[in-house]
Protein backbone atom coordinates (compact mmCIF):
# COMPACT_ATOMS: atom_id res chain seq x y z
CA UNK A 1 0.00 0.00 0.00
CA UNK A 2 1.26 3.47 -0.81
CA UNK A 3 0.12 6.77 0.59
CA UNK A 4 0.09 8.13 4.14
CA UNK A 5 0.75 5.81 7.06
CA UNK A 6 -2.40 4.32 8.56
CA UNK A 7 -2.94 2.04 11.52
CA UNK A 8 -5.80 0.50 13.46
CA UNK A 9 -6.50 1.80 16.97
CA UNK A 10 -5.93 -1.69 18.40
CA UNK A 11 -2.33 -1.53 17.11
CA UNK A 12 -1.59 1.65 19.14
CA UNK A 13 -0.62 1.59 22.81
CA UNK A 14 -0.31 4.67 25.05
CA UNK A 15 3.17 4.34 26.57
CA UNK A 16 3.93 7.73 28.08
CA UNK A 17 2.49 11.13 28.99
CA UNK A 18 4.67 14.24 29.40
CA UNK A 19 3.17 17.22 31.26
CA UNK A 20 4.94 20.34 29.99
CA UNK A 21 5.14 23.55 31.98
CA UNK A 22 7.53 25.44 29.72
CA UNK A 23 7.81 29.12 30.61
CA UNK A 24 5.83 31.25 33.06
CA UNK A 25 2.78 32.71 31.36
CA UNK A 26 2.59 30.02 28.65
CA UNK A 27 -0.12 27.40 28.39
CA UNK A 28 0.76 24.03 29.85
CA UNK A 29 0.61 21.09 27.48
CA UNK A 30 0.29 17.32 27.62
CA UNK A 31 2.18 15.17 25.13
CA UNK A 32 0.75 11.68 24.61
CA UNK A 33 3.24 9.16 23.23
CA UNK A 34 1.96 6.01 21.53
CA UNK A 35 3.76 2.90 20.34
CA UNK A 36 2.33 1.60 17.08
CA UNK A 37 3.42 -1.94 16.30
CA UNK A 38 1.79 -2.37 12.88
CA UNK A 39 0.93 0.11 10.13
CA UNK A 40 0.60 0.42 6.38
CA UNK A 41 2.02 3.08 4.09
CA UNK A 42 4.76 5.60 4.79
CA UNK A 43 4.96 8.46 7.32
CA UNK A 44 4.31 11.87 5.76
CA UNK A 45 5.96 15.12 6.76
CA UNK A 46 3.04 17.48 7.41
CA UNK A 47 4.73 20.24 9.44
CA UNK A 48 7.85 21.08 7.44
CA UNK A 49 8.25 24.30 9.43
CA UNK A 50 8.65 22.22 12.63
CA UNK A 51 10.31 19.02 11.41
CA UNK A 52 13.08 18.43 8.88
CA UNK A 53 12.29 14.81 7.93
CA UNK A 54 10.90 11.49 9.08
CA UNK A 55 13.66 9.03 9.92
CA UNK A 56 14.00 5.88 12.03
CA UNK A 57 16.56 5.85 14.86
CA UNK A 58 17.45 3.49 17.65
CA UNK A 59 17.00 4.90 21.19
CA UNK A 60 20.80 4.87 21.59
CA UNK A 61 21.38 6.64 18.26
CA UNK A 62 19.05 9.64 18.43
CA UNK A 63 20.02 12.76 16.46
CA UNK A 64 20.89 16.08 18.02
CA UNK A 65 19.38 18.42 18.62
CA UNK A 66 16.21 16.66 19.74
CA UNK A 67 13.06 18.23 21.16
CA UNK A 68 13.42 18.09 24.98
CA UNK A 69 10.00 16.52 25.61
CA UNK A 70 10.72 13.78 23.04
CA UNK A 71 14.05 13.03 24.69
CA UNK A 72 12.40 12.92 28.14
CA UNK A 73 9.65 10.62 26.87
CA UNK A 74 12.09 8.18 25.27
CA UNK A 75 14.28 8.09 28.37
CA UNK A 76 11.30 7.51 30.66
CA UNK A 77 9.74 4.86 28.42
CA UNK A 78 13.04 2.95 28.51
CA UNK A 79 13.02 3.25 32.33
CA UNK A 80 9.45 1.95 32.56
CA UNK A 81 7.87 5.23 33.71
CA UNK A 82 4.51 6.06 32.07
CA UNK A 83 4.42 9.72 33.18
CA UNK A 84 6.86 12.62 33.48
CA UNK A 85 6.87 16.37 34.00
CA UNK A 86 9.16 18.74 32.17
CA UNK A 87 9.85 22.45 32.61
CA UNK A 88 8.15 22.90 35.98
CA UNK A 89 10.01 25.03 38.47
Amino acid sequence: MTGPARFSPEDAELVHVVHLGDEPGTRHRMQFVFRVRRWQGQPELREADKCGAWCWFTPDGLPTPIVPYAQAAIRNIRDGRPYSELGWI
